[in-house]
């Protein structure tokens, strides 16, 4: 019969790459540069179903929009989050609309192109997109096709859309704008070409209901640092509670998923502008580590000018974590430059509070 509503993301995003979770940049990888039983061995492992065709794990994003649709009213049993190789069993004459969490659909991304340039082909997550849009379920029932993620901006022209059989892109934040559009959507009715999501504050954004993808926790949404060519940094930056926080620890601990803390720059949390709160994110850190079940804290993200600013803060957190070299705790600081130059002239809240 088929679920009424079914959220599922590209075989690409549904992956823990291995616990290494920046091994996802891999979904930008062109094919055909290492064999794809390889590539889908080694570099990008599917993420386990079960036996309905949902995942057990899924990216944040997707579990946000599934927690937003539960919260305006939708019952846990007209909504699933799929596998993307199991949308045969969840998909059929009762489903209404498709939503698909997307990075880089097309593949012109700045990380995509990157790889793209220097060996040709064409991207894993682009293909993968294309085989949802073409999956055979998809085309027999032909359910409302959403589109959102970081990657939504790219399907804002309507011959964009149309040649792949897109209904509707959800460019920005979704959670306020995702249930009256599915509401749409299930009941029929006309949707419209490109919706643009709105601004939700802190209370408004909701619990996941489901584990993530290696149990990424949303901390902090938005920057700050104006960089130019950066989606987040057009965001505004809100940080959320602890309580919230500790609530989606439960979750993924639930899943055998350990907690890792993401935000654009974890030092920030509950900043005052763009200076680190230092007991604040003393509190984050401690509250998490001494969650019953929390063996272990990651992070995502930090920028460097953040850990320069506070070597203390850096030094209590590596003692209360119990890091060593053996040991140690690392993520991704975004750093796109080191010309000072360019700097200047693109990303001067990058290095702040220190100057080019």
């Amino acid at each position: 019969m088929g679920y009424p509503i079914v959220l599922t993301a590209d075989r690409t995003l549904m992956s823990e790459y291995g616990g290494a979770i920046f091994l996802g940049f891999s979904a930008c990888v062109p094919k055909g540069l290492v064999p794809d039983s390889v590539y889908f061995r080694i570099f990008c492992p599917p993420v386990e179903a079960n036996n309905d065709g949902s995942a057990v794990v899924a990216p944040n994003g997707t579990r946000k929009i599934e927690a937003a649709l539960l919260d305006y009213g939708f019952k846990r049993e007209d909504v699933i989050v799929a596998h993307p190789e199991h949308l045969h069993k969840v998909i059929g004459p009762e489903t209404k609309a498709l939503g698909i969490t997307e990075n880089d659909p097309l593949g012109i991304g700045p990380a995509t192109t990157t790889f793209t340039e220097i060996f040709g082909g064409e991207a894993y997550m682009a293909i993968k997109f294309r085989e949802i849009l073409n999956h055979p379920a998809v085309k027999k029932y032909r359910p409302k096709i959403i589109v959102g993620g970081a990657g939504a901006w790219q399907l804002e022209d309507e011959e964009v859309r149309r040649s792949l059989g897109i209904d509707t892109v959800v460019i920005g934040e979704g959670e306020k704008v995702a249930g009256p559009l599915f509401e749409k959507a299930v009941n029929g009715e006309n949707l419209p070409g490109v919706v643009y999501g709105e601004v939700v504050d802190v209370d408004e954004i909701p619990v996941i209901r489901g584990a993530t993808i290696d149990g990424i926790i949303e901390i902090a949404r938005g920057c700050g640092r104006g960089c130019d060519f950066c989606v987040p940094t057009l965001q505004r930056f809100r940080c959320l509670p602890i309580e919230h926080i500790l609530k989606e620890v439960e979750v993924n601990l639930r899943a055998g998923r350990q907690p890792i803390l993401h935000a654009e720059d974890v030092l920030r949390y509950k900043a005052r502008g763009l200076e680190v709160n230092k007991q604040a994110v003393i509190d984050l850190f401690k509250s998490v580590k001494n969650y019953p079940g929390v063996k272990g804290v990651g992070i995502s993200h930090f920028a460097l000018a953040s850990v320069v600013s506070a070597p203390d803060l850096i030094e209590e957190i590596s003692g209360m974590l119990n890091l060593t070299s053996n040991r140690w705790l690392s993520g991704q600081t975004g750093i796109e430059s080191g010309s000072p130059k360019i700097i200047d002239m693109h990303m001067r809240g990058k290095c702040k509070p220190y100057s080019p």
